[in-house]
């Protein structure tokens, strides 16, 4: 069963023109989303547009340039990949739950699948979601899909129980309590991290 499946519950599927409500999306550890993706880089967005993908389907595509690949195989200097949800002229999907990237950002981003029209396309939905800012002094550093500087990375075994948290970041990511972006983790120790732990969980 794919991490969509199991993570995510679209309860509803309506006419197009209210919206899915109710979503339920499991925590998960910081290993299982770097495990669980089938490709992880860093990007920046491009474009979005929302397409007509059946009767009674719309999806949001956002297409990334792709800066560094973390993780997988791909050669390709752009990637687009779909979001359930969007507004075509004056019909609209509403997924509630669902963190769109914003034209413009710069982020890490981890994909499930690089063949699967998806509910939501990265590992986790907001878990496999990670902005990289610039601080005041011009130093990156990595924050939430919710604009919440983070910490540090605890790397430790969690069986996924729970529902994701109000945070939307998977278990072992430590955000700031407080908005401190000089003491966030840098970009560069983030994406560090995220190569170790694929060197260590690939077989």
């Amino acid at each position: 069963m794919s991490i969509v499946a199991r993570c995510a519950l679209i309860l509803g599927l309506f006419c197009v023109a209210a919206g899915v409500r109710a979503t339920t999306v499991a925590q998960l550890s910081f290993d299982e989303v770097v495990a669980t993706a089938e490709f992880v880089f860093e990007g920046r967005v491009v474009a979005v547009e929302a397409r007509e993908t059946g009767p009674r389907s719309i999806h949001t595509f956002v297409e990334f340039q792709i800066l560094d690949v973390l993780k997988g195989d791909y050669t390709d200097a752009t990637i687009e990949l779909s979001y359930l949800g969007g507004r075509v002229g004056n019909r609209q999907l509403e997924v509630s739950e669902m963190q769109l990237p914003e034209p413009g950002e710069t982020g890490v981003y981890f994909v499930e699948s690089l063949q699967a029209l998806q509910l939501h396309p990265l590992v986790g939905w907001s878990q496999g979601h990670y902005l990289i800012e610039q601080d005041s002094n011009g130093r990156a550093h990595v924050q939430s899909a919710g604009h919440q500087p983070i910490r540090a990375v605890s790397i430790a075994p969690f069986a996924a129980a729970q529902t994701l948290n109000d945070d939307g970041i998977a278990s072992g990511v430590q955000i700031q309590a407080i908005r401190d972006e000089e003491s966030a983790m840098s970009a560069a120790g983030f994406k560090a991290l995220v190569r170790d732990r694929v060197r260590e969980l690939t077989p």
